[in-house]
């Protein structure tokens, strides 16, 4: 670099002298990125000059300058630096006269850099790099068939790695750099094609530029900004107020001071979202009117009882408590209290909105003797818990990720340790909830409909299934569509931080992962649960496709109990044909698509398109359901602890077969990990066999659902394992239950709260993935219970 100095080639020895700084120092995207492309030196002069304000180019060169400045600040006015090196003397030319290196050094670099080193860089330039994301360079070979020689390519180095590549994350500190005056914290993200991986850095630049400037500044680089697909985002950050007292002397002595800050939330409130909240008032205001109204009738009801207390307590005249009388007393009169008047149309209708009514139905118990089914409550929570479990693993992974996702990395990591298979396979939990709905179903059909012989004709059958759909599209969908509407309207408003307003190079931003997506034009897929569809498919409220699943299940329900219903041969077959068909289609599937039938590892070839998200695939764990249904009348008479050592056994056998079919479930699919992960996502080189993959992909649900319909079964006929089965029949299950499908639509809004609006990647560890299970499965109930009371 002092060689070309002395020949006047100051564009030669800026690249020089850059690329080894970019190498030792913390240097902010702008000297980062310029280091990076071809022909930087020639290409300089000019970028910086282009699509900025002479303010913002006279700023944005002593930015890029100051690293260099103050390095050089530091060589030049290092006297023993030059009296101990005599080949820096020569190359200063002052190897005669030692004592004029400093002033040499200082001529040369204000040549090389054309600004003055007599000083440092000025102390807000320093901080606003000390408070920018650290830039790691690394250097690739990188063959250029127009010269037909290897150049070198300078990139950004990843930190972090996700099962889609390399990506380099760094938010750097946008606090602190909010806290110094002439500063804003900007976001420059892309994607680097030569590593298949985006980048996103958070830098401090000077305030005088703004975004149009900086982005206008990085697109001047030319070839450098196209390969890259870089953006330029600010205003994420600002503080509130000015320094003052002991700040204020910080911040004149170090560029930043000690005052409080806010992130900004950059979300545009449109038309949507102002109909959003005029909805979410109205029904605040119902339920206002409803809870008045409702404590008003309280306070009638009270006043007449105790009206009614003060005329049964006293003396009737003439009676033993008369005073002066002897005469037994007259039979005593309740007239006078008048009737409350019951309720009109419209108290009625505020009246559903009631907080205290819908809170007494929602803790309202059921009492044990009518508790046939006091478990299922228990499973539902279960089941609810490890959707929960599932998704906070997938959800982190797609919004902040992983700083540490080698942690997971099979052979050695946890998705291969035998322990961890609790967190892939809570996948069954939707499985569980098909069960339950099966069971039901078949049960209510049976009992309420088809018991009934003019529910099995044709005119019958065709009004009650009519009935039958749209009272489970009713309950269904008014839930469901307040949902959409708030993650899609609402939602937004609710976070800040750099990830919660950064936009993706798509357009989106982090908070849609929570579901929002296409919404805003797709929601009547939702509406007539056809989001399952190719077409539709994780396009809007991608977790509610199990709600699609259900509901097409539900309407093949009356067909197969009109059926069983008129013959229970018939019935019995038909079901039987279509749970082979529904064990077939999955072992086809898996032979023809060549996938990998794992949720993690097939997910890339189409697995959980074609797979996990559609009914003929989720039919086995419904089917199995609607024949326990079927079979409970013939077991209803086994029901109670059984009274010889013979039924003890075979309760307890029963009961471990169960847990096993369910361990084995869960726990099997680790042998799918037990390799590398690009071959175990390979079908030919995963360790488990061909011929056993099939059979997973075919029996994998079914063999957790027959475990746990087992469960249900003989805990309903007390038969289960005792202390397990008290536990699964406490009353303290209904209330949560109730809960479970508005925790189930709300519960992603609530993974997404938090990790978009973290400052870093997640870092794993056992412990805290555990403590924030907990918290979220708290935080989801609590969220699903307003939503209850609505």
């Amino acid at each position: 670099a002092w060689s070309a100095t002395r020949d006047n080639d100051l564009p030669t020895a800026a690249m020089v002298l850059w690329q080894r700084l970019s190498r030792r120092a913390r240097l902010a995207w702008w000297l980062g990125a310029l280091c990076v492309g071809h022909g930087l030196a020639h290409e300089w002069p000019a970028a910086y000059e282009a699509g900025a304000s002479d303010m913002c180019s006279a700023a944005l060169r002593k930015y890029v300058l100051c690293t260099a400045v103050s390095g050089l600040f530091s060589i030049c006015h290092n006297p023993g630096l030059f009296e101990s090196s005599m080949p820096l003397q020569l190359a200063l030319g002052c190897a005669d006269d030692p004592k004029t290196c400093v002033e040499k050094c200082v001529l040369d670099a204000s040549r090389l850099t054309n600004e003055s080193v007599d000083e440092p860089c000025s102390s807000d330039y320093q901080a606003m790099h000390g408070f920018s994301a650290p830039l790691n360079i690394f250097t690739i070979g990188q063959y250029d068939f127009q010269s037909n020689a290897t150049k070198a390519k300078l990139l950004p180095l990843p930190n972090i790695k996700n099962f889609g590549g390399p990506a380099f994350l760094s938010y750097g500190d946008p606090a602190h750099c909010a806290e110094i005056p002439t500063a804003q914290y900007c976001v420059l993200s892309g994607f680097i094609a030569a590593l298949r991986s985006k980048f996103v850095m958070g830098n401090c630049v000077p305030s005088v530029c703004t975004e149009s400037e900086l982005s206008s500044f990085v697109g001047s680089l030319g070839r450098l900004a196209g390969a890259l697909n870089v953006n330029v985002q600010c205003d994420f950050v600002r503080p509130v107020g000015k320094a003052t007292g002991t700040s204020a002397f910080t911040q004149s002595f170090l560029g930043w001071g000690g005052v409080p800050v806010e992130f900004t939330n950059k979300a545009e409130f449109t038309r949507g979202a102002a109909i959003s909240l005029a909805v979410c008032l109205l029904l605040g205001l119902l339920v206002c009117l409803g809870t008045v109204a409702e404590l008003r009738r309280e306070a009638r009801r009270h006043r007449r009882e105790h009206s009614m207390s003060i005329v049964s307590d006293a003396p009737a005249p003439g009676g033993p408590f008369w005073p002066g009388s002897t005469e037994p007393s007259a039979p005593l009169r309740q007239h006078c209290v008048p009737e409350p008047r019951p309720p009109g149309l419209l108290e009625g209708f505020v009246n559903h909105w009631s907080l205290v009514r819908n809170g007494r139905s929602l803790m309202r118990l059921r009492p044990k003797d009518q508790s046939d089914f006091a478990c299922m409550d228990a499973v539902r929570v279960f089941s609810m818990s490890q959707v929960i479990l599932g998704h906070m693993f997938v959800y982190a992974l797609s919004s902040a990720g992983y700083s540490n996702i080698e942690q997971f990395s099979p052979p050695y990591g946890m998705l291969s340790n035998f322990w961890f298979q609790i967190v892939p396979g809570c996948y069954y939990g939707v499985d569980s909830f098909f069960v339950l709905s099966g069971f039901l179903c078949a049960a209510g059909l049976q009992n309420k409909v088809f018991n009934r012989r003019e529910n099995r004709r044709p005119v019958g059958f065709s009004l009650t299934y009519v009935k039958f759909a749209l009272m489970r599209w009713l309950r269904l969908v008014p839930a469901e569509m307040f949902c959409i509407m708030f993650v899609v309207n609402l939602l937004p408003f609710l976070g800040s931080g750099v990830l919660w307003n950064l936009q993706d190079p798509r357009g989106g931003h982090c908070y849609e992962d929570a579901g929002a997506g296409e919404c805003s034009t797709l929601w009547w897929t939702n509406l007539l649960f056809i989001q399952d569809l190719d077409k539709y498919m994780n396009r809007c409220m991608l977790h509610t496709w199990y709600l699609a699943n259900d509901f097409q299940l539900y309407l093949t329900a009356p067909f197969f109990a009109l059926a069983y219903s008129l013959s229970k041969r018939a019935g019995w077959a038909v079901l039987t044909v279509a749970f082979i068909v529904g064990v077939i289609i999955p072992i086809w599937q898996t032979s023809h698509y060549n996938w990998v039938p794992e949720t993690l590892l097939g997910g890339g070839a189409g697995f959980n398109k074609h797979f996990y998200m559609k009914p003929w695939c989720r039919a086995p764990a419904f089917l199995i359901g609607m024949a326990a249904g079927w079979a409970w009348p013939s077991l209803e008479r086994f029901k109670g602890r059984p009274r010889t050592l013979f039924g003890e056994v075979v309760g307890v056998l029963l009961s471990l077969v169960g847990m096993a079919l369910c361990a084995l479930a869960t726990f099997g699919r680790a042998s799918f990990f037990q390799c590398d992960f690009r071959e175990c996502v390979d079908p030919d080189s995963n360790p488990v066999p061909r011929a056993l993959q099939y059979l997973w992909a075919g029996f994998g649900i079914v063999s957790w659902c027959l475990g746990l319909i087992t469960i249900i079964l003989l805990c309903s006929l007390r038969r289960f394992l005792p202390l397990i089965q008290d536990v699964m029949n406490l009353s303290m299950w209904q209330p949560l239950a109730k809960l479970s499908y508005s925790a189930y639509l709300i519960h992603t809004s609530v993974l997404i709260m938090d990790f978009c609006q973290r400052s870093s990647p997640v870092v794993f560890s056992p412990n805290a993935f555990f403590f924030s299970f907990v918290s979220f499965v708290v935080l989801s109930l609590l969220a699903a219970f307003f939503l209850y009371l609505l």
